[in-house]
């Protein structure tokens, strides 16, 4: 009877220990996943900031392609 006892105790024991060490896993998983979020923000914010950029300049060159059409009519 000591023994069943003894082999129960242990077992839950074991158990207990698996659980925490999965339990730290999950934790540690988590904080990356966190991580890997924060940065696909970053990187998002940098794209979007990118491509107003992208369009502020864009933007620029059609007005000087414009005024450059506008001077080369002028002088012919």
């Amino acid at each position: 009877m000591v023994a069943v006892i003894i082999v129960l105790v242990l077992l839950l024991l074991l158990g207990w220990t698996i659980l925490f060490h999965h339990f730290r896993a999950l934790r540690a998983a988590n904080v990356n996943l966190v991580k890997q979020e924060q940065k696909e923000a970053s990187l998002l914010f940098q794209l979007h900031e990118a491509k107003e950029r992208y369009c502020r300049l864009e933007e620029k060159l059609r007005k000087l392609q414009y005024e450059l059409q506008k001077q080369k009519e002028n002088h012919h």
